[in-house]
């Protein structure tokens, strides 16, 4: 009984953490990718595709439930008075789909409308065997119907892949998949989106329990073994396994099984980052939990918002742990000190980059600065930097477009940020 209950205990955090995860990720990285993906009137639909796994609180699927039968607003869609339509738009209600009817509400009235649909991928109804021959699975997939303004589907991706990428097409869509359950993926259940031509973001997650578990089951089984070596293409693994099977994995170990998943993906998504989750442990204490999110683009702006999301992110968390204390003042002010340590230090690292790279453009070395400090400033932070060193004169830039003229000297403080097609000259040191 005493294990059942701590199985339900970690059942429920785990829960917790994926509501929280999905919220953060479809607020903060969901909206800055899609308002970047408005500046191409190309696009006009996208896509969430949730794999996650998982189950919602109670008080959420009520709530979810409750709003559905009273004809709460749903998602997005132009034909609503259809009774297919109407059939359709209980899905959405979802906990989890919930916040993409919001989000497309918001985009709407900002502006250029861009449709954005969620797929949410429950697994199959009668459940699923970890062997998963191919002949049951191709099975599925034939007779398997995905909506195509959002909703449930009732199987899991490796089952659904190829029904949800016929119906994608040229679609950008975000994929958020936990390779690791219900069963192991295999490379070919990746190998679509690593060839996909469209726009293609992944966050995968990797819950370092089942990573654990998966390593223990591969010494034991050799079916196991099989398959961890299909979806690594590498025997390292055996290699890192502690010798003594009581024995937790140890830190560096998990580094290097992550990096060998994210180096298959490398191959085919130049702009890759490993992303450690925080979690409030106590008051005015932040630590990463057991999870890492392995996020893989090929797009710069997608890279820019995920940078923005991971930035603010640890900041709101680490102002609310220290919100309610006795010191907050004392904890704001430190802050704040720190913070500008930190962007003094950004400044004189963009300055000897830009001097030594000779870098033309800004929006290449803004790239490299990020991928080498990811998660730390946001894009505004690193804008900043710039127009600093433009107003004091340690860079020039010939402009590609004509400059505003300002009205004043005060406005005059506020350099414009160089685009795509500005060039930055370096001076050299005296």
């Amino acid at each position: 009984m005493a294990a059942r209950a701590g199985t339900r205990a970690r059942s429920v955090r785990q829960g917790d953490l994926l509501t929280s995860l999905r919220l953060w990720l479809q607020e903060e990285y969901l909206a800055g990718y899609c308002r970047a993906l408005r500046q191409n009137p190309l696009y006009r639909r996208c896509y969430w595709i949730d794999a996650l796994g998982g189950e919602p609180e109670r008080r959420a699927q009520a709530a979810g439930s409750s709003e559905a039968d009273s004809g709460g607003e749903t998602g997005p869609g132009p034909r609503e008075r259809s009774s297919g339509r109407r059939r359709a738009q209980i899905q959405p209600q979802h906990p989890w789909l919930q916040p993409l009817s919001a989000l497309h509400a918001r985009l709407l009235a900002e502006g250029r409308s861009l449709a954005l649909y969620g797929l949410l991928l429950t697994g199959p109804a009668g459940g699923r065997s970890a062997s998963r021959p191919g002949s049951s699975s191709s099975s599925h997939k034939a007779g398997l119907v995905i909506p195509r303004e959002g909703g449930l589907v009732a199987a899991s991706w490796p089952e659904a892949a190829t029904a949800i990428l016929q119906l994608l097409d040229q679609a950008p869509a975000v994929f958020a998949l936990n390779p690791l359950t219900p069963a192991l993926f295999r490379y070919e259940d990746l190998e679509p989106l690593w060839q996909r031509a469209a726009p293609t973001e992944l966050c995968l997650l990797i819950m370092h329990r089942q990573l654990e578990s998966r390593l223990r089951a591969a010494r034991r089984l050799e079916q196991q073994a099989v398959a961890l070596h299909n979806l690594l293409r590498s025997d390292r693994w055996r290699a890192l396994m502690p010798r003594d099977e009581a024995a937790p994995l140890s830190p560096e170990a998990l580094a290097e099984l992550l990096d060998l998943l994210l180096s298959q993906i490398q191959r085919h998504f130049p702009l890759t980052q490993r992303i450690a989750l925080p979690r409030a442990s106590g008051p005015a204490l932040i630590e990463t939990a057991p999870y890492t999110l392995l996020f893989a683009t090929r797009r710069q702006d997608s890279l820019l918002a995920m940078n923005d999301a991971v930035c603010i992110y640890w900041r709101r968390l680490e102002e609310q742990s220290q919100a309610d204390l006795l010191g907050s003042d004392w904890f704001q002010a430190r802050r704040e000190e720190r913070l500008a340590t930190a962007r003094e230090q950004l400044y004189q690292r963009t300055l000897q980059m830009g001097r030594a790279l000779r870098s033309r453009r800004w929006p290449d070395l803004r790239q490299q600065l990020i991928s080498s400090t990811f998660g730390q400033f946001t894009q505004a932070e690193h804008d900043a930097v710039i127009q600093r060193l433009l107003h004091e004169g340690l860079v020039r830039c010939e402009w590609r477009r004509p400059r505003p003229t300002p009205p004043s000297e005060e406005a005059d403080a506020s350099e414009p940020v160089p685009g795509p097609d500005d060039l930055l000259i370096w001076p050299g040191t005296r």
